[in-house]
């Protein structure tokens, strides 16, 4: 968590400021933005996009600090070649790429009717947790999980009071995502220590 928290400030058409802050998950800072920006056709509305916007404006308030800011020209070789090799398998493979890492081989969802009836199980669980306090997500991670969201829009997936859906303080999966993953899927990134830490209630428990 940079010093003052996620920001960003947008001059909107009409001239006027319109300024977000938040003390928790980057990712949901971005995804309301990018609701905003699309109720009111703007440019830009995609979570992607403002993630980057967001680690833009952090990095020129914290003035370059080296402590949270490194600069492109910075990066590793290993680091360079990394990023460019994650550029051709983005070129290539494009949506399809996002949504095979998130719904597994197939990427096909779970029906709403299961993913709704998991969203009702983690309402109520005391390891949905909101905020950063806990959790660590790498600049990767970020933008990994901005692109699925995007593609979950975009795909119309949404269960009732999705807006009380956070993260998983056992698995740290955002729950938003996990809930329309198929079960096998989910199953084959999960190491077993983490799998027999989910409570009894849990849907993923109850589904195994």
């Amino acid at each position: 968590m940079p010093p003052g928290g996620w920001r960003l400030q947008q001059t909107l058409p009409d001239g006027s400021t319109k300024k977000w802050a938040s003390m928790g998950l980057l990712w949901e800072l971005a995804t309301q933005i990018a609701d905003f920006r699309a109720g009111n056709g703007l440019p830009n509305a995609t979570a992607k996009e403002i993630v980057h916007e967001i680690e833009e404006q952090t990095c020129v308030r914290l003035h370059d600090d080296p402590s949270w800011c490194v600069s492109a020209e910075k990066k590793s070789p290993r680091a360079a070649l990394s990023q460019r090799f994650a550029n051709v398998v983005r070129a290539a493979a494009g949506g399809s790429r996002i949504l095979v890492e998130w719904l597994g081989e197939g990427a096909k969802p779970v029906a709403i009717a299961l993913a709704q009836a998991r969203a009702n199980v983690c309402f109520t669980c005391p390891e949905n947790k909101e905020g950063h306090r806990w959790l660590r997500l790498t600049a990767d991670a970020v933008r990994a999980i901005a692109e699925q969201m995007q593609a979950k829009a975009e795909m119309k997936l949404h269960v009732e009071g999705e807006e009380k859906l956070h993260a998983c303080a056992i698995c740290l999966c955002p729950l938003p995502l996990k809930v329309h993953v198929p079960l096998n899927n989910i199953l084959q990134h999960t190491d077993e220590a983490t799998l027999n830490a989910f409570p009894p209630w849990c849907w993923l428990t109850t589904e195994r």
